[in-house]
């Protein structure tokens, strides 16, 4: 009996050291839709029939699936589309403000925006949080990297997860080339991202 309570708190431990779990009405579920409003029908049921055909089996991704189109709207004004960076390296990120780990590993994001510089295209998109919480939090800790918006969570359907924070690296040829999901300290993240953005860069 204590063996099993010891297993069962060292699992409670690492689930939150390193990543969020997230309820099924927001993540795990597989969807066509496009976050800009703008966009016209006849777009967004072409790019459904895209994703359809390149995203991995029950809509969930993989290495190599051909990365969902989407557009989202920044939190300095203006907008980030995926298919817009076509030729790039691009880093996709979805967190929240209420999970730690994707708080705790943000610093590296603005590392490697600083570094990399137009080679790579970064943007963390917020999950379901209202835009003045993310204005805050933005103001609060000085960063300088790409934010945006996502209210009604429908990037969590494009890139179906069930936990954050949730990143995938999409390389030149707009196909993913790692994800991970959960993330220890900045340090550590900022390394494992450098290297997988280092391989999609050759």
């Amino acid at each position: 009996m204590i063996k099993k309570f010891f297993t069962f708190m060292m699992i409670a431990m690492v689930v939150s050291f390193t990543g969020c779990g997230a309820d099924d009405n927001a993540f795990g579920t597989n969807g066509d839709q496009n976050i800009n409003d703008e966009q016209s029908a006849d777009n967004q049921d072409e790019s459904a029939s895209d994703e359809s055909n390149d995203s991995g089996s029950n809509g969930v991704l993989a290495k190599g699936d051909v990365a969902p189109d989407f557009s989202v709207e920044l939190s300095g004004g203006g907008s980030f589309k995926l298919s817009e960076n076509k030729g790039k390296v691009v880093l996709i990120n979805i967190w929240a403000t209420w999970c730690g780990p994707c708080v705790g590993e943000m610093p590296a994001f603005e590392k490697l925006n600083s570094e990399y510089g137009d080679e790579l295209a970064i943007v963390c998109v917020n999950s379901m949080e209202d835009k003045g919480t993310v204005d805050s939090f933005i103001k609060e800790n000085g960063y300088t990297f790409p934010i945006a918006y996502d209210e009604q969570g429908i990037m969590n359907n494009l890139y179906p997860t069930e936990g954050i924070p949730y990143t995938v690296i999409v390389g030149k040829d707009g196909k993913i080339a790692k994800i991970e999901v959960g993330a220890n300290d900045a340090d550590s993240q900022y390394k494992l991202y450098k290297s997988a953005i280092d391989k999609a860069l050759k």
